[in-house]
């Protein structure tokens, strides 16, 4: 009935002895003290519950598709069995948004105490309510056990978690095995390579970007990190595999040279670091100094401009992404470039300008144009 590390049948557990994972990578940074009051919570507010709730509202709970827990005391594993299942409890390691939901839909209190929306999905079928009572379940000893499982599926399968949870749970993964097998950290990520088929270097990328997250986050924005968190993706399009001017600009080698023994950012670049999270981020929420609004700008622009010493300078000190990008090309081709943009917008409103001779700062605006044009004619003339 069972091998050493997993039950080898499907067994129904009832809803109220599973417990939500609070080291789901899903809510990874959140407090692991948290209530499962809070936990679900979280999951409501992040993971928009509405859809898959109302699948379960009307089909119940698949046994096509178990989740998988672990007893809350691994030394109870060997006792449990389908008929004394009800005296156990479990953490679910995988499936903890179908249980949020189930929750919800099944306990009226709940929904009350965090407040979910009058819309949120209900039961309405007296099959459905009884199908959610127990749900089925794969049982394994102990969270190790799942690892390759769980790498598979959302590392490199087509369940991905979001950016940031994989990096997080990757992150994890590889120190806790540095430790617990006292290897180096490049022999650590070539372990967890194996264990999911990594064929692409994910696991050394992932833990790349979430070693200058934890930088970033200590060193630069003191923690309050939500924004970056939420945006996590926008490393990778940055860094790319540390072959791009803003890795480079922050002291980035190739990733496939990068020394683990050694600091991966050193201080000597912690205020280029700095930049770059203020373009890109913001240090904060909703930051003005943030330039990056659209992620294809990252390579588009500031890529190109931090490739050049003139552009990158004039950058730092205006925080004007178009106007640095001119720079690339030299400062002719800025002028260039400058005077055929002005004289569109002037094209533009010659034959209508007429109609607003009246309305003083029109006018006001107009002198000021023929000012600047006698002293760039001025200038044109010096030798």
């Amino acid at each position: 009935m069972l091998n050493d590390n997993r039950k080898t049948e499907i067994i129904y557990i009832p809803v109220e002895n599973l417990l939500l994972d609070n080291l789901n990578p899903r809510l990874a940074g959140e407090n692991t003290n948290a209530s499962q009051e809070d936990i679900i919570g979280r999951i409501y507010n992040n993971e928009e519950l509405e859809e898959l709730a109302g699948s379960l509202a009307i089909h119940g709970f698949l046994p096509e598709e178990p989740i998988i827990v672990v007893p809350t005391n691994i030394g109870e594993f060997q006792d449990i069995n389908r008929d004394n299942v009800s005296n156990y409890k479990f953490i679910i390691i995988e499936g903890n948004r179908r249980i949020s939901s189930v929750k919800l839909l099944s306990d009226s209190k709940l929904r009350t105490t965090i407040e979910v929306d009058d819309n949120f999905p209900q039961v309405e079928n007296t099959e459905v309510t009884e199908n959610l009572r127990k749900i089925p379940a794969i049982i394994y000893k102990e969270r190790k056990n799942v690892d390759a499982y769980l790498g598979i599926r959302h590392i490199a399968g087509n369940r991905k978690w979001d950016a940031y949870a994989k990096a997080k749970y990757i992150y994890d993964k590889v120190e806790e095995c540095r430790s617990n097998e006292n290897v180096t950290i490049p022999e650590a990520i070539e372990i967890i390579k194996n264990q999911i088929s990594d064929r692409k270097d994910t696991i050394r990328k992932l833990y790349v970007y979430y070693k200058i997250f934890n930088i970033i986050e200590q060193e630069v924005v003191n923690y309050q990190s939500k924004h970056i968190k939420d945006r996590f993706s926008l490393i990778q399009v940055a860094l790319g595999m540390g072959r791009t001017p803003i890795a480079e600009y922050i002291g980035i080698p190739a990733f496939s040279n990068v020394d683990f023994e050694q600091e991966i950012i050193d201080n000597s670049h912690i205020n280029n670091l700095k930049d770059i999270t203020k373009w890109i981020f913001g240090l904060k929420e909703d930051d003005p100094a943030r330039i990056i609004s659209d992620s294809r700008n990252i390579g588009k622009l500031l890529a190109p401009v931090l490739a050049n010493k003139e552009s990158t300078d004039y950058l730092k000190k205006y925080g004007d992404l178009a106007g640095a990008y001119e720079l690339t090309n030299g400062e002719e081709e800025l002028v260039r470039n400058s005077l055929r943009k002005a004289f569109k917008s002037l094209s533009l409103v010659q034959n209508k300008i007429y109609k607003y001779k009246t309305i003083s700062d029109i006018k006001d605006e107009v002198d000021e144009i023929g000012s600047m044009l006698q002293q760039i004619r001025i200038l044109m003339k010096e030798e």
